[in-house]
């Protein structure tokens, strides 16, 4: 793996611990899990939207994504889990 792929992995790697500590109510707007996680603000806005998709994150006013609790119920009927 080259430089570079390792430093795109590391930055992933990062979002997604950042992701997995966050509860429900915490908030993120992409620039700064950006800057966290050292990935492009477009990288991280497009995996809090699709995080927004799939009912886990709403996106609120001043560009904030809030982490939301899973209703599990919802989640089932939509096939996103067993």
């Amino acid at each position: 793996m080259d430089k570079i792929e390792q430093s795109i992995q590391e930055g992933f790697d990062r979002l997604r611990r950042l992701l997995f500590d966050m509860m429900p109510g915490d908030d993120f707007r992409p620039k700064d899990a950006a800057r966290i996680c050292e990935l492009s603000e477009d990288i991280c806005r497009t995996v809090f939207e699709g995080l927004e998709r799939a009912g886990m994150m709403t996106h609120e006013r001043g560009d904030r994504f809030v982490r939301k609790t899973l209703d599990l119920q919802a989640a089932q009927a939509m096939g996103l889990c067993s």
